[in-house]
């Protein structure tokens, strides 16, 4: 019997071919049906007793959490919300209130645009952590601005927000979601304050193979804090409340007006922030409000979705009602496919439930959009009214 002998180099050359051909499939099958954030394939194994997706997502179905909303007067409600508030900063790895009372921040440069100026600052949050944040002016700058925070999600950072991308493919992200909402805010005339992420952008470790700025960049550090009883989103959300007490403390920045937004992961720290801090009056959840079950349980998401032990006592819609009485926009896209509007509209029937008890239905709105996973900006005329 005769081989066929092929050369390494013929090898290696097909090999690659099949390769760049499979890719160049994927690429042109994303072009076809126009989402640019598909799902990742996710197959249970079969048969399902052997699956370990399906038995969680059976544990999920079967647990019913210990805080979720019940009230059916108002002070219930308010009892019920200072209960979970409390059980939310524990399971996050954080004391309540220990963020730093007066923190100090120093002014590291100064962009003059056309309309609007942006001032890069660094804040210590704890010895041996501190975080980079712009403000954005807008130009003239009132004597007291109206002021809104603004989260990213995962990408390449801050720059994606205040419309100063990194590279040309931040560029791209932006323009194909519509995430300098930060830029957009103080071009309607409010300072938009736009923190570094804890695990984003600047403050992101070089992990080999890992993505920096998506999911390989919070694998890492989201392990290691689970080794000393903390999560991303408690240190996140510690993060910015910590800015929270800087802004208060300035006289230029209105307070009573202070807003919070952010799209996809900064969605999901404006849920978090909203609802354990007061103080922020009004809220945009974009690409993000969604059951649990039908989001980051049954669709691949990076690990700093996650807080440990959380669906024993609560779901987002909950933490979405601790937010109550004060305005809430959820924001959801039609062709989302990472975040499905259909259980973003559930969540939200669940929020207003919340809301209703609070008497103030009004006050929690829901926005949907033709598109995907992206950023809808005529939401924003609701959120500055």
């Amino acid at each position: 019997m005769k081989y066929l002998k092929i050369r390494p180099f013929t090898l290696l050359i097909s090999i690659i071919f099949l390769f760049c051909a499979r890719e160049d499939k994927q690429v042109e099958q994303k072009k076809e049906n126009g989402n640019p954030f598909p799902p990742k394939k996710i197959v249970n194994k079969s048969p399902e007793k052997y699956s370990p997706l399906a038995y969680i997502e059976n544990l999920v179905k079967t647990t019913e959490p210990k805080l979720s909303f019940k009230a059916t007067n108002l002070n219930e409600a308010k009892l019920w919300q200072k209960k979970l508030r409390k059980k939310l900063w524990e399971l996050m790895g954080e004391e309540p209130g220990s963020a730093k009372p007066n923190p100090e921040a120093i002014l590291l440069n100064t962009q003059k645009f056309d309309t609007y100026t942006s001032e890069k600052w660094e804040i210590e949050i704890e010895p041996g952590r501190s975080m980079p944040f712009y403000v954005l002016k807008p130009d003239p700058m009132p004597e007291s601005c109206k002021i809104v925070l603004c989260l990213h999600g995962h990408g390449y950072g801050v720059g994606d927000i205040i419309g100063q991308p990194v590279n040309e493919e931040a560029r791209e992200y932006i323009k194909v979601s519509n995430t300098d909402y930060a830029l957009q805010s103080v071009k309607r005339g409010w300072c938009a304050i736009a923190p570094e992420l804890f695990t984003f952008g600047e403050r992101v470790d070089l992990v080999e193979d890992a993505r920096p700025g998506f999911d390989g960049g919070c694998e890492k550090p989201f392990l290691n804090t689970l080794e000393i009883g903390k999560t991303l989103l408690g240190i996140r959300t510690k993060d910015v409340v910590t800015l929270i007490n800087w802004i208060e403390a300035q006289k230029q920045f209105e307070m009573s007006s202070l807003s919070c937004m952010g799209l996809s992961g900064g969605g999901m720290l404006t849920m978090y922030v909203s609802a354990l801090d007061e103080r922020i009056q009004r809220a945009l959840i974009s690409g993000y409000m969604t059951e649990a079950l039908d989001s980051i349980m049954r669709i691949r998401h990076c690990s700093c979705n996650y807080i440990p032990g959380l669906l024993k006592w609560a779901d987002f819609p909950d933490i979405g009602g601790l937010i109550a009485p004060r305005y809430l926009i959820v924001q959801s896209g039609k062709k989302d496919s990472i975040f499905p509007i259909e259980s973003a509209k559930s969540a939200y029937n669940k929020i207003k439930k919340v809301y209703t008890v609070f008497d103030a239905p009004e006050n929690v709105i829901f926005h949907e959009h033709d598109g995907y996973h992206s950023f809808w900006s005529q939401s924003l005329d609701d959120l500055f009214d």
